[in-house]
């Protein structure tokens, strides 16, 4: 069976819809109660709760009528709580801190088969082989979960005015071997199955 990737630039919220086509993208042919585990560890510890309320009231918002089960994501339980799912959200935050903690224990990866894993921002940067690092301004490897590189919040303001978005591009464009580089704007998401 194929896992569905969905990358996301940043902020589903941001787009006209609101994030409303990503939330359906996220759950679509799942059978009801669709299971999401809501990954948030790329976020400092104390602010889990508060986000996964806030994702929480997303998807009550953006599914209504859809039956479902939402629960956050722990690192010691991940790779059991990755077995239960149907879709895994990894959210963004910072990526060095979101891939220490997926790398803490690696057999969640083998647990994706016909599951949706989604990333954004962060998320979606620990997905591919490589991303660019907007804080850092260099490009970075991620889990290697996808053969593509990946640059987010594209042609943002998100940490203007030091990120220069042509270098930026050309710089991961260039950057070890020729892959596909998926420039994605705020809420802009694509999906790949493998």
């Amino acid at each position: 069976m194929a896992t569905k990737y969905i990358l996301v630039g940043g902020y589903p919220t941001k787009t006209p819809d609101g994030g409303k086509a990503f939330a359906e993208e996220l759950v679509k042919g799942f059978d009801e109660p669709v299971k999401i585990l809501d990954c948030i560890f790329a976020r400092p510890k104390d602010n889990w709760d508060k986000a996964y309320n806030e994702y929480r009231e997303f998807f009550k918002a953006h599914l209504p009528g859809k039956k479902k089960e939402i629960i956050l994501a722990d690192p010691d339980t991940f790779a059991k709580q990755v077995t239960w799912a149907d879709a895994i959200y990894l959210r963004g935050g910072e990526t060095e801190l979101l891939i220490a903690a997926l790398n803490k224990n690696e057999e969640w990866r083998q647990k994706l088969d016909g599951k949706t894993l989604a990333g954004s921002s962060a998320g979606a940067d620990a997905i591919a082989k490589y991303y660019y690092g907007l804080d850092s301004l260099q490009v970075h490897e991620g889990l290697g979960l996808l053969p593509v590189k990946v640059l987010v919040h594209y042609r943002s303001d998100y940490n203007a005015p030091n990120v220069d978005w042509n270098k930026a591009y050309s710089e991961l464009n260039n950057y070890q071997e020729d892959l596909p580089l998926i420039a994605l704007k705020e809420g802009e998401f694509k999906v790949i199955e493998k």
